[in-house]
Protein backbone atom coordinates (compact mmCIF):
# COMPACT_ATOMS: atom_id res chain seq x y z
CA UNK A 1 0.00 0.00 0.00
CA UNK A 2 1.12 3.53 -0.68
CA UNK A 3 -0.31 7.05 -0.76
CA UNK A 4 1.38 9.61 -3.00
CA UNK A 5 0.68 13.35 -2.99
CA UNK A 6 0.90 15.48 -6.14
CA UNK A 7 -0.41 18.76 -7.55
CA UNK A 8 -3.47 18.37 -9.78
CA UNK A 9 -3.59 22.04 -10.83
CA UNK A 10 -4.86 25.50 -9.98
CA UNK A 11 -8.28 27.10 -9.88
CA UNK A 12 -8.84 30.50 -11.46
CA UNK A 13 -8.63 32.12 -8.01
CA UNK A 14 -5.12 30.72 -7.63
CA UNK A 15 -5.97 27.97 -5.15
CA UNK A 16 -3.88 24.82 -5.50
CA UNK A 17 -5.76 21.53 -5.94
CA UNK A 18 -3.85 18.59 -4.50
CA UNK A 19 -4.18 14.96 -5.55
CA UNK A 20 -3.65 11.93 -3.28
CA UNK A 21 -3.23 8.57 -5.02
CA UNK A 22 -3.63 5.36 -3.03
CA UNK A 23 -2.40 2.13 -4.63
CA UNK A 24 -3.06 -1.31 -3.14
CA UNK A 25 -1.04 -4.53 -3.42
CA UNK A 26 -3.01 -5.60 -6.51
CA UNK A 27 -2.23 -2.40 -8.44
CA UNK A 28 -5.72 -0.95 -8.06
CA UNK A 29 -5.63 2.76 -7.30
CA UNK A 30 -7.79 5.75 -6.47
CA UNK A 31 -6.84 9.41 -6.92
CA UNK A 32 -8.60 11.79 -4.56
CA UNK A 33 -8.54 15.56 -4.91
CA UNK A 34 -8.92 18.33 -2.37
CA UNK A 35 -11.41 20.01 -4.72
CA UNK A 36 -14.81 18.87 -3.50
CA UNK A 37 -13.04 16.03 -1.64
CA UNK A 38 -13.67 14.20 -4.90
CA UNK A 39 -12.71 11.01 -6.71
CA UNK A 40 -10.65 12.04 -9.74
CA UNK A 41 -9.84 8.53 -10.96
CA UNK A 42 -10.37 4.92 -9.88
CA UNK A 43 -8.45 2.15 -11.62
CA UNK A 44 -9.59 -1.45 -11.15
CA UNK A 45 -8.89 -4.67 -13.11
CA UNK A 46 -11.11 -6.38 -15.68
CA UNK A 47 -11.53 -10.15 -16.08
CA UNK A 48 -8.13 -10.35 -17.82
CA UNK A 49 -6.33 -8.32 -15.16
CA UNK A 50 -6.17 -5.15 -17.26
CA UNK A 51 -6.67 -1.89 -15.37
CA UNK A 52 -8.91 0.98 -16.48
CA UNK A 53 -10.30 4.14 -14.92
CA UNK A 54 -13.97 3.49 -14.11
CA UNK A 55 -15.11 6.99 -13.07
CA UNK A 56 -15.80 9.96 -15.29
CA UNK A 57 -14.01 13.25 -14.74
CA UNK A 58 -11.62 15.80 -16.17
CA UNK A 59 -7.94 16.49 -16.79
CA UNK A 60 -8.23 20.02 -15.36
CA UNK A 61 -9.64 21.19 -12.01
CA UNK A 62 -11.61 24.08 -13.51
CA UNK A 63 -14.16 21.77 -15.14
CA UNK A 64 -15.15 20.18 -11.84
CA UNK A 65 -16.65 23.44 -10.55
CA UNK A 66 -18.99 23.86 -13.54
CA UNK A 67 -22.43 22.73 -12.26
CA UNK A 68 -23.56 22.02 -15.83
CA UNK A 69 -21.00 19.20 -15.93
CA UNK A 70 -22.76 17.18 -13.27
CA UNK A 71 -20.78 17.23 -9.97
CA UNK A 72 -18.37 14.60 -11.33
CA UNK A 73 -16.92 12.51 -8.48
CA UNK A 74 -17.48 15.25 -5.92
CA UNK A 75 -18.64 15.04 -2.32
CA UNK A 76 -22.01 16.70 -1.72
CA UNK A 77 -23.18 18.57 1.40
CA UNK A 78 -24.71 19.81 3.51
CA UNK A 79 -27.78 18.24 1.94
CA UNK A 80 -27.62 16.13 -1.23
CA UNK A 81 -30.39 16.03 -3.82
CA UNK A 82 -33.49 18.24 -3.72
CA UNK A 83 -35.17 20.51 -1.17
CA UNK A 84 -38.59 21.66 -2.39
CA UNK A 85 -39.13 25.45 -2.54
CA UNK A 86 -35.63 25.88 -1.08
CA UNK A 87 -36.87 25.80 2.50
CA UNK A 88 -37.61 23.48 5.39
CA UNK A 89 -39.02 23.82 8.90
CA UNK A 90 -37.35 22.31 11.96
CA UNK A 91 -38.67 22.75 15.51
CA UNK A 92 -41.00 25.50 14.33
CA UNK A 93 -38.32 27.57 12.59
CA UNK A 94 -38.24 27.91 8.78
CA UNK A 95 -34.84 27.89 7.09
CA UNK A 96 -34.32 29.19 3.54
CA UNK A 97 -31.68 27.50 1.39
CA UNK A 98 -30.18 28.50 -2.00
CA UNK A 99 -32.44 28.46 -5.07
CA UNK A 100 -29.76 27.09 -7.36
CA UNK A 101 -32.12 24.97 -9.48
CA UNK A 102 -35.21 26.94 -10.42
CA UNK A 103 -37.27 27.35 -7.26
CA UNK A 104 -35.54 24.58 -5.31
CA UNK A 105 -32.21 23.65 -3.78
CA UNK A 106 -29.99 21.05 -5.43
CA UNK A 107 -27.06 19.48 -3.56
CA UNK A 108 -27.11 22.08 -0.79
CA UNK A 109 -26.34 24.85 -3.27
CA UNK A 110 -23.03 23.34 -4.39
CA UNK A 111 -20.66 25.01 -1.92
CA UNK A 112 -19.24 21.78 -0.51
CA UNK A 113 -18.67 20.31 -3.98
CA UNK A 114 -17.04 23.35 -5.58
CA UNK A 115 -14.64 24.32 -2.77
CA UNK A 116 -11.25 23.03 -1.69
CA UNK A 117 -11.36 20.73 1.36
CA UNK A 118 -8.75 20.44 4.10
CA UNK A 119 -6.71 17.26 4.37
CA UNK A 120 -7.18 16.03 7.90
CA UNK A 121 -5.15 12.81 7.82
CA UNK A 122 -3.38 10.45 5.45
CA UNK A 123 -2.15 6.87 5.89
CA UNK A 124 -0.77 4.32 3.42
CA UNK A 125 -4.32 3.31 2.45
CA UNK A 126 -6.54 6.26 3.41
CA UNK A 127 -7.15 10.00 3.08
CA UNK A 128 -9.54 12.00 5.26
CA UNK A 129 -10.92 15.34 4.00
CA UNK A 130 -12.75 17.92 6.09
CA UNK A 131 -14.95 20.92 5.26
CA UNK A 132 -16.30 23.53 7.71
CA UNK A 133 -19.48 25.52 7.14
CA UNK A 134 -20.34 28.29 9.63
CA UNK A 135 -23.75 28.72 11.26
CA UNK A 136 -26.46 29.82 8.78
CA UNK A 137 -24.20 29.57 5.73
CA UNK A 138 -26.53 28.90 2.80
CA UNK A 139 -29.40 29.04 5.30
CA UNK A 140 -28.47 25.91 7.27
CA UNK A 141 -28.18 26.10 11.07
CA UNK A 142 -25.11 25.11 13.06
CA UNK A 143 -21.35 25.47 12.85
CA UNK A 144 -21.03 22.32 10.78
CA UNK A 145 -18.05 20.11 9.94
CA UNK A 146 -18.22 17.24 7.47
CA UNK A 147 -15.30 14.81 7.45
CA UNK A 148 -15.03 12.03 4.87
CA UNK A 149 -12.40 9.29 5.12
CA UNK A 150 -11.65 7.27 1.97
CA UNK A 151 -9.97 3.89 2.43
CA UNK A 152 -8.83 1.59 -0.39
CA UNK A 153 -8.50 -2.02 0.76
CA UNK A 154 -6.48 -4.87 -0.69
CA UNK A 155 -9.69 -6.58 -1.79
CA UNK A 156 -10.46 -3.61 -4.09
CA UNK A 157 -13.09 -1.97 -1.90
CA UNK A 158 -13.32 1.82 -1.70
CA UNK A 159 -14.85 2.69 1.68
CA UNK A 160 -16.27 6.15 2.44
CA UNK A 161 -16.83 7.01 6.10
CA UNK A 162 -18.79 10.22 6.65
CA UNK A 163 -18.78 12.08 9.97
CA UNK A 164 -20.89 15.16 10.76
CA UNK A 165 -20.55 17.43 13.80
CA UNK A 166 -22.61 20.55 14.50
CA UNK A 167 -23.04 22.79 17.55
CA UNK A 168 -26.77 23.14 16.81
CA UNK A 169 -29.45 20.71 15.75
CA UNK A 170 -29.39 20.61 11.96
CA UNK A 171 -29.89 18.49 8.84
CA UNK A 172 -27.36 16.53 6.80
CA UNK A 173 -27.52 14.26 3.77
CA UNK A 174 -23.97 13.78 2.45
CA UNK A 175 -23.10 11.64 -0.55
CA UNK A 176 -20.53 11.18 -3.31
CA UNK A 177 -21.49 11.98 -6.90
CA UNK A 178 -19.16 9.68 -8.88
CA UNK A 179 -20.34 8.49 -12.29
CA UNK A 180 -19.23 4.95 -13.11
CA UNK A 181 -18.50 3.33 -16.45
CA UNK A 182 -16.98 -0.11 -15.89
CA UNK A 183 -16.20 -0.85 -19.54
CA UNK A 184 -12.85 0.90 -19.84
CA UNK A 185 -14.00 2.02 -23.29
CA UNK A 186 -13.70 5.79 -23.75
CA UNK A 187 -16.61 5.99 -26.18
CA UNK A 188 -19.14 3.71 -24.53
CA UNK A 189 -22.33 4.73 -22.77
CA UNK A 190 -23.96 2.88 -19.90
CA UNK A 191 -27.07 1.46 -21.60
CA UNK A 192 -25.40 -1.97 -21.86
CA UNK A 193 -24.35 -2.07 -18.21
CA UNK A 194 -26.26 -4.55 -16.07
CA UNK A 195 -27.88 -3.19 -12.92
CA UNK A 196 -29.70 -4.57 -9.91
CA UNK A 197 -31.15 -2.35 -7.18
CA UNK A 198 -32.38 -3.90 -3.95
CA UNK A 199 -35.59 -1.89 -3.76
CA UNK A 200 -39.22 -2.52 -4.60
CA UNK A 201 -40.33 1.10 -4.17
CA UNK A 202 -39.25 4.53 -5.38
CA UNK A 203 -40.13 8.08 -4.38
CA UNK A 204 -42.89 9.41 -6.63
CA UNK A 205 -42.10 12.80 -8.18
CA UNK A 206 -43.87 15.67 -9.91
CA UNK A 207 -43.02 17.23 -13.28
CA UNK A 208 -39.90 18.82 -11.76
CA UNK A 209 -38.79 15.50 -10.25
CA UNK A 210 -39.47 16.78 -6.75
CA UNK A 211 -40.84 14.14 -4.35
CA UNK A 212 -44.58 14.21 -3.76
CA UNK A 213 -44.28 12.32 -0.47
CA UNK A 214 -45.75 9.15 -1.94
CA UNK A 215 -43.92 5.89 -2.70
CA UNK A 216 -44.47 3.99 -5.94
CA UNK A 217 -44.13 0.27 -6.65
CA UNK A 218 -41.43 -0.68 -9.17
CA UNK A 219 -43.03 -4.01 -10.09
CA UNK A 220 -44.35 -4.09 -13.64
CA UNK A 221 -42.78 -0.75 -14.56
CA UNK A 222 -39.62 0.49 -16.27
CA UNK A 223 -38.35 1.34 -12.77
CA UNK A 224 -37.93 -2.32 -11.82
CA UNK A 225 -34.32 -3.39 -11.21
CA UNK A 226 -35.13 -6.07 -8.64
CA UNK A 227 -33.66 -8.55 -11.14
CA UNK A 228 -30.43 -7.61 -12.91
CA UNK A 229 -30.91 -6.36 -16.47
CA UNK A 230 -29.46 -3.78 -18.85
CA UNK A 231 -29.94 -0.13 -17.94
CA UNK A 232 -30.89 0.62 -21.52
CA UNK A 233 -33.66 -1.98 -21.75
CA UNK A 234 -36.38 0.46 -20.73
CA UNK A 235 -34.62 3.77 -20.12
CA UNK A 236 -36.60 5.61 -22.80
CA UNK A 237 -40.03 4.19 -21.98
CA UNK A 238 -42.60 6.84 -21.04
CA UNK A 239 -43.35 6.85 -17.32
CA UNK A 240 -44.81 9.32 -14.86
CA UNK A 241 -41.59 9.65 -12.80
CA UNK A 242 -39.32 10.08 -15.84
CA UNK A 243 -38.76 13.23 -17.88
CA UNK A 244 -38.90 12.45 -21.61
CA UNK A 245 -35.44 12.18 -23.16
CA UNK A 246 -33.64 12.23 -19.80
CA UNK A 247 -34.08 8.72 -18.44
CA UNK A 248 -33.42 7.62 -14.88
CA UNK A 249 -32.92 10.31 -12.24
CA UNK A 250 -34.80 8.71 -9.37
CA UNK A 251 -34.48 7.72 -5.73
CA UNK A 252 -35.02 4.06 -4.84
CA UNK A 253 -36.26 3.05 -1.38
CA UNK A 254 -33.98 0.21 -0.33
CA UNK A 255 -35.22 -3.02 1.25
CA UNK A 256 -32.94 -2.21 4.16
CA UNK A 257 -34.46 0.86 5.79
CA UNK A 258 -32.69 0.36 9.12
CA UNK A 259 -30.49 3.44 9.31
CA UNK A 260 -26.99 2.52 10.48
CA UNK A 261 -27.11 -1.10 9.27
CA UNK A 262 -24.89 -1.97 6.30
CA UNK A 263 -26.56 -3.81 3.43
CA UNK A 264 -26.11 -4.25 -0.29
CA UNK A 265 -27.96 -1.53 -2.19
CA UNK A 266 -27.04 -2.21 -5.82
CA UNK A 267 -24.88 -4.24 -8.20
CA UNK A 268 -23.51 -2.78 -11.43
CA UNK A 269 -21.71 -4.94 -14.01
CA UNK A 270 -20.26 -4.79 -17.51
CA UNK A 271 -20.30 -8.12 -19.34
CA UNK A 272 -17.60 -7.31 -21.87
CA UNK A 273 -14.93 -6.27 -19.36
CA UNK A 274 -16.27 -8.55 -16.64
CA UNK A 275 -16.03 -5.77 -14.04
CA UNK A 276 -18.60 -5.75 -11.25
CA UNK A 277 -19.27 -3.17 -8.55
CA UNK A 278 -21.41 -3.70 -5.46
CA UNK A 279 -22.72 -0.66 -3.58
CA UNK A 280 -23.20 -1.10 0.16
CA UNK A 281 -24.65 1.52 2.49
CA UNK A 282 -26.28 2.07 5.87
CA UNK A 283 -28.70 4.66 4.47
CA UNK A 284 -32.24 3.93 3.21
CA UNK A 285 -32.06 5.36 -0.31
CA UNK A 286 -30.00 5.39 -3.50
CA UNK A 287 -30.35 7.80 -6.43
CA UNK A 288 -29.99 6.28 -9.89
CA UNK A 289 -28.88 8.94 -12.38
CA UNK A 290 -27.63 8.16 -15.86
CA UNK A 291 -26.33 11.57 -16.93
CA UNK A 292 -29.42 12.41 -18.95
CA UNK A 293 -29.04 16.15 -18.36
CA UNK A 294 -25.47 16.25 -19.71
CA UNK A 295 -24.79 17.63 -23.17
CA UNK A 296 -24.54 15.07 -25.96
CA UNK A 297 -21.35 16.64 -27.32
CA UNK A 298 -18.63 19.26 -26.80
CA UNK A 299 -18.08 18.56 -23.09
CA UNK A 300 -14.53 18.04 -21.77
CA UNK A 301 -13.32 14.87 -20.06
CA UNK A 302 -10.15 12.85 -19.48
CA UNK A 303 -8.31 12.45 -22.76
CA UNK A 304 -10.90 11.16 -25.22
CA UNK A 305 -13.31 9.97 -22.51
CA UNK A 306 -15.72 12.88 -22.68
CA UNK A 307 -18.28 13.61 -19.97
CA UNK A 308 -21.42 13.50 -22.09
CA UNK A 309 -25.00 12.16 -22.19
CA UNK A 310 -25.29 8.72 -20.54
CA UNK A 311 -21.53 8.14 -20.43
CA UNK A 312 -21.74 7.15 -16.76
CA UNK A 313 -24.16 6.10 -14.06
CA UNK A 314 -24.28 7.67 -10.60
CA UNK A 315 -25.48 5.56 -7.66
CA UNK A 316 -25.76 8.08 -4.82
CA UNK A 317 -26.41 6.61 -1.36
CA UNK A 318 -28.59 8.97 0.66
CA UNK A 319 -31.63 9.78 2.70
CA UNK A 320 -34.58 10.21 0.35
CA UNK A 321 -34.60 13.58 -1.42
CA UNK A 322 -36.55 16.32 0.39
CA UNK A 323 -36.81 14.18 3.53
CA UNK A 324 -36.72 17.44 5.49
CA UNK A 325 -40.20 18.23 4.12
CA UNK A 326 -41.69 14.73 4.26
CA UNK A 327 -42.21 13.42 7.77
CA UNK A 328 -43.06 9.93 6.46
CA UNK A 329 -39.58 9.49 4.91
CA UNK A 330 -36.88 7.80 7.06
CA UNK A 331 -34.50 10.48 8.34
CA UNK A 332 -32.18 11.30 11.22
CA UNK A 333 -31.53 14.85 12.37
CA UNK A 334 -28.04 15.79 13.49
CA UNK A 335 -28.29 16.68 17.18
CA UNK A 336 -26.12 19.38 18.71
CA UNK A 337 -22.60 18.19 19.57
CA UNK A 338 -23.49 14.59 18.74
CA UNK A 339 -21.59 12.96 15.89
CA UNK A 340 -23.62 11.54 13.01
CA UNK A 341 -21.89 8.83 10.95
CA UNK A 342 -22.70 6.97 7.77
CA UNK A 343 -20.71 4.56 5.55
CA UNK A 344 -20.78 3.68 1.87
CA UNK A 345 -18.64 1.06 0.14
CA UNK A 346 -17.95 0.43 -3.54
CA UNK A 347 -16.76 -3.18 -3.79
CA UNK A 348 -15.04 -4.14 -7.06
CA UNK A 349 -14.61 -7.65 -8.44
CA UNK A 350 -15.13 -9.55 -11.70
CA UNK A 351 -18.17 -11.49 -12.86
Amino acid sequence: MSCQKSIFGKLENGEIVELYTITNKNGASVSLMTLGGGIQSLNVPDKNGNFSDVVLGFDEPKHYINPDLGFQGLLVGRYANRIRDAKFTMDGITYNTPKNQGTWTLHGGGRFSFSNWDVKETTDNSVAFSFFSPDMQDGFPGNFTLTVKYTLTDDNTLRLEYSVLSDKKTVANPTNHAYFNLSGNDGSTIENHLLQINADKFTETDDSQLPTGELGEVKGTMMDFTEMHKIGDRIDEPFRAIIDGIGYDNNYCLYNSEIGKMAQAAVLADEESGRKMEVWTDLPGIQLYCGGWLSKENNPGKGNAFVTFRRGVALETQFYPDSVNNANFPFVYVEANKEFKTVTEFRFSVM
